[in-house]
């Protein structure tokens, strides 16, 4: 069965999509005004830091962004869950973001996020290169082994094919240099 040609898309169409999408988003943001405007108070003023980590995350995945905004969430949701048991008015939501302990313990996690999200790579990256060192350490080992069961001669062969792969790649570099 012939698979059908994916036709490319324009950038009207795009553009009218993310018209018809921001259309969906305010809507849906005036119903819950509504309905629940002293919850999206809180929810907006506490959640600043990730609206701010996800308009200068530049990445496709959005990771800074998802990072900040999962850990921001966890500092909020006290707030909200307070609301939400009390008077869930748009004075009770003035009083939690007004009081700035409240407001620090908001931010300080969104900060906590940022943190997750500039120091883990590196030491996850870390933690990486030593397992790798320690798999070249084995493989190392398994080669000696192997040397002594076989010989010397099956080594030499190797380290032979392996110069001539790096002269290859050293004549294709000055190739493509000049």
């Amino acid at each position: 069965m012939a698979r059908p040609q994916m036709q490319p898309v324009s950038q009207d169409h795009l553009r009218q999509r993310g018209r018809s999408n921001l259309t969906w988003i305010l809507l849906t943001l005036t119903v819950l005004g509504f309905l629940a405007g002293a919850t999206l108070v809180v929810l907006f003023l506490g959640m600043l830091p990730t609206i701010v980590a996800y308009i200068i995350d530049r990445s496709k995945q959005k990771s800074a962004a998802l990072c900040v905004g999962s850990i921001n969430m966890i500092g909020v949701f006290p707030y909200v869950s307070d609301l939400w048991s009390g008077a869930n008015d748009l004075n009770a939501a003035i009083v939690i973001i007004s009081d700035l302990f409240n407001l620090l313990v908001m931010y300080s996690a969104a900060a906590f996020g940022w943190f997750f999200f500039l120091s883990l790579p590196s030491i996850i990256s870390s933690f990486v290169l030593v397992l790798q060192q320690r798999k070249v350490a084995q493989l190392r080992g398994e080669q000696k082994d192997l040397i002594e069961e076989w010989g010397a001669e099956v080594a030499a062969v190797v380290e032979i094919q392996k110069m001539d792969k790096q002269e290859q790649h050293l004549e294709q570099g000055l190739g493509d240099a000049g």
